[in-house]
C-alpha cells in the first residue's frame, strides 16, 4: 500500500514545493485584435536600467530636492483625498512590482452602440509575491467596505474579480466605480469590462488567437522590440478601419478618403520601443508602412540613403542641426496628388492660383519651373539658442536654412517674384542680401514686425531670421572656432543611430536651452502656459491641464544651472527606410560628467 500510496504522496510534494508556472508574455495574452499595447517585459530590470538615466538622476539630485518636495507637496493637495488613497495603496503595492507590466486596448463587442468603445486592460505579474498580492488585495477590500462603499463581484474563468462601487452618486447622477480587479496566481488584472477580462484569461488557458498571432505585431515586435525595456504597439490598420467609418464633415471628401490620399491607409502600425543601456538612452519609433502600399506623406518621409551630416560651415555652438534629404520637386508633386486624390475640383483651384502667382510682376513667371523645379535634394535647418530669457526670444530663436537647389540664385529670384513686399536689397563681402518683411500670418507676432535675410552660397538658398547667422554663414568654415562635426562624441553617437548616411540627421543639444529655459522661468512662472499657447486663439483650445501644473511647480527652487549641467548633454536622431518601413532611431549619450 505505501508503495502504491508513494508516487501520490510525491505529486503533492512537487505541486507545493515547485515554482509556480510564469505568466505568459504579453502578446500571448491579449487578443489578437488588441488595438494599443503598452509594455514593459520585466520591472525589476527596467527599474535597475533607468536608474542610471541622466534625468532620474537629475531628478534625485540633492540640488533638486527643494524644488521636487515641493512639487510632490503640491500634487498630493492637488489630486486630493482619492488621490492620497492611491499614493497609500501605490506604496504598499510598489514593492510588489517585480515582472511584466502591460497596459491594452482591445475592442468593445458592442463597438458602434451609443455610449460604447474601445476597453483597457492592465496585467501587472508579481513573480514570487503572490500570496502578499492576495493579502494585499484584501486589504483594499475591506478599507473600501469600511468606507461606505457596496463591492461588486464577478467569476470569469474561475477567478474572482471584485469592484467598488460608491454609494452616493456622482453630479452626471452615476454611481462612481473601480474597474474589476482579480488575482490569477500572480498575475493581477484590472478592468472595467468582464468581457475583456474573459478575454485575457482565456488565452492564459490557451484558447482563442494570441497578438503573437497577428503578422502586423510580429513584424513590429521583430524590428525594434526584441531587446527593449519598454515597448509599445499601435494597430493603426484597426484605427484607420475605425476612422474610416466616421461621418464626413464634407459631402464630397469622406474620412476614408482623407486616409487613403494622406497615405494612413496604407500604415498597419506603430512601433515603440525604449532601452537605457550604459552608454546612453536608445529610443526607436517603427512606421509600418510597406513599400508595396506606400503613398502621400509615407512617400515624403521615405528618405533615400545619402549623406546627411554636419556640413564644414555649421559650428559646434548651434542647439539644433537637422538635415533631410528630401527630393523637393517630388514632394511638391506628391502634394499636389494628395489634394487632387483628396479632390479634383479643389486641385484645379489650387493649380489655377498657382499658375497666376507673380504674373503681375512677371507675364511669364511659372511657379512650378522656377520655384519647385528648382529645388533640389538637401534640405538644412540651424537653430541656435534664443539670444535671451523673454518669451518672445524664447519662442523664436535664431533660425537658419539652407535649401539646396541646381540653381540657387534662380530660387532666390522666383521668391523676389512671389514676396508680396518688395525686398530691400544690400551687398556684403561681395554677394547680395536680400531682407524680407514679413506680414502677419506670415510669421510675424501679431503687433510685431519679424524679418527674413536671404541670400546663396555653394549650392544653397540661405534664408536666415537673424542676420547675423546669414552673415557668417557667408564669411565661410573659415570664421568658426569648432566644427558641429568635431563635437566629442558625436560620430560615435551617430553610429548608435545608423550613421550620417541615412538621408536624415538630427542633432540636440539641449545645454543651451535648458540654461535659457530655468532663467525665464525663475523670472515668470505664467511663461510656461505662454511657451504653448496657439499663435492664434482658437475657441475651446485651452490649456488647462498646463495651467494645473504650473500651479503646483515653484519654478524659484530650481537650482542654479551650474549645479545641475552635468546631466544635459545632446540627442542624436536617424531615419532609415526598408521595404518594411519607415525607422526613426533616437539615442541620448550619457554625459560626460556622469560617465561611470
Amino acid at each position: 500500500m505505501n508503495r502504491l500510496l508513494a508516487p501520490l504522496w510525491l505529486g503533492f510534494a512537487l505541486a507545493f514545493t515547485l515554482p509556480a508556472p510564469a505568466v505568459p508574455p504579453a502578446e500571448k495574452l491579449l487578443p489578437a485584435d488588441t488595438l494599443v499595447l503598452l509594455n514593459i517585459p520585466d520591472w525589476d530590470k527596467t527599474a535597475a536600467a533607468a536608474k542610471d538615466f541622466s534625468f532620474v538622476q537629475l531628478w534625485r539630485d540633492p540640488a533638486m530636492r527643494p524644488f521636487a518636495t515641493k512639487f510632490e507637496e503640491k500634487f498630493r493637495e492637488f489630486i486630493g483625498q482619492e488621490g492620497k488613497n492611491f499614493e497609500r495603496d501605490w506604496e504598499e503595492f510598489k514593492p510588489l512590482m517585480s515582472g511584466q507590466i502591460t497596459l491594452g486596448v482591445v475592442p468593445n463587442e458592442l463597438a458602434g452602440e451609443p455610449n460604447t468603445g474601445p476597453e483597457m486592460v492592465i496585467l501587472m505579474d508579481v513573480k514570487d509575491k503572490a500570496k502578499q498580492l492576495t493579502a494585499f488585495l484584501e486589504r483594499c477590500e475591506k478599507r473600501d467596505a469600511n468606507a461606505g462603499m457596496s463591492m461588486q463581484r464577478e467569476t470569469v474563468r474561475g477567478v474572482k474579480f471584485t469592484r467598488a462601487v460608491k454609494a452616493k452618486d456622482d453630479d452626471a447622477g452615476k454611481k462612481k466605480s473601480q474597474p474589476f480587479v482579480g488575482q490569477a496566481g500572480s498575475l493581477l488584472l484590472l478592468s472595467e469590462n468582464t468581457k475583456v477580462l474573459e478575454k485575457v484569461l482565456a488565452r492564459k488557458d490557451g484558447g482563442g488567437t494570441g497578438l503573437d498571432e497577428n503578422p502586423e505585431f510580429e513584424r513590429a515586435r521583430s524590428t525594434v522590440g526584441r531587446d527593449a525595456q519598454a515597448f509599445g504597439w499601435v494597430n493603426m490598420k484597426a484605427f484607420v478601419a475605425m476612422l474610416a467609418k466616421l461621418p464626413s464633415p464634407l459631402e464630397d471628401i469622406t474620412p476614408q478618403r482623407i486616409l487613403d490620399a494622406i497615405g494612413l491607409g496604407g500604415v498597419d502600425g506603430l512601433a515603440m520601443a525604449a532601452r537605457q543601456a550604459n552608454e546612453g538612452m536608445h529610443v526607436d519609433v517603427f512606421v509600418q508602412a510597406p513599400e508595396a502600399r506606400r503613398k502621400g506623406l509615407m512617400n515624403i518621409l521615405a528618405i533615400e540613403p545619402k549623406e546627411a551630416g554636419p556640413v564644414p560651415i555649421v559650428g559646434a555652438d548651434v542647439a539644433k542641426f537637422t538635415r533631410i534629404r528630401l527630393d523637393g520637386a517630388k514632394a511638391f508633386a506628391t502634394v499636389e496628388r494628395i489634394l487632387t486624390d483628396l479632390n479634383p475640383q479643389m486641385a484645379g483651384v489650387v493649380t489655377l492660383l498657382l499658375e497666376n502667382v507673380g504674373k503681375d510682376k512677371d507675364p511669364n513667371f511659372d511657379l512650378r519651373k522656377q520655384l519647385f523645379g528648382n529645388l533640389g535634394t538637401d534640405f538644412i535647418t540651424v537653430q541656435k539658442s534664443p539670444s535671451g530669457t523673454t518669451l518672445a526670444e524664447m519662442k523664436s530663436p535664431p533660425s537658419l536654412f539652407l535649401i539646396g537647389s541646381p540653381k540657387p540664385e534662380a530660387l532666390l529670384q522666383a521668391l523676389r517674384t512671389v514676396s508680396p513686399l518688395p525686398p530691400q536689397e544690400r551687398e556684403f563681402l561681395g554677394r547680395k542680401i536680400y531682407t524680407l518683411s514679413l506680414l502677419p500670418g506670415m510669421g510675424a507676432p501679431a503687433g510685431g514686425n519679424a524679418q527674413l535675410v536671404i541670400s546663396t552660397t555653394g549650392g544653397y538658398l540661405a534664408v536666415a531670421t537673424d542676420v547675423a547667422m546669414l552673415e557668417k554663414l557667408l564669411r565661410g568654415a573659415e570664421g568658426q572656432a569648432k566644427p558641429l562635426s568635431g563635437v566629442a562624441g558625436l560620430a560615435e553617437a551617430a553610429e548608435k543611430v545608423g550613421g550620417f548616411q541615412t538621408g536624415w540627421f538630427q542633432y540636440d543639444n539641449q545645454v543651451e536651452t535648458v540654461r535659457l529655459l530655468m532663467e525665464m522661468l525663475k523670472r515668470d512662472p505664467t511663461a510656461l502656459e505662454q511657451m504653448f499657447a496657439l499663435p492664434v486663439p482658437a475657441p475651446g483650445a485651452g490649456l488647462a491641464p498646463l495651467k494645473e501644473l504650473q500651479n503646483i511647480m515653484d519654478f524659484s527652487l530650481l537650482p542654479p544651472f551650474g549645479a545641475i549641467a552635468k546631466y544635459l548633454g545632446f540627442t542624436v536622431t536617424a531615419t532609415a527606410t526598408t521595404p518594411e518601413g519607415i525607422s526613426f532611431k533616437s539615442f541620448l549619450p550619457t554625459p560626460a560628467g556622469l560617465k561611470k
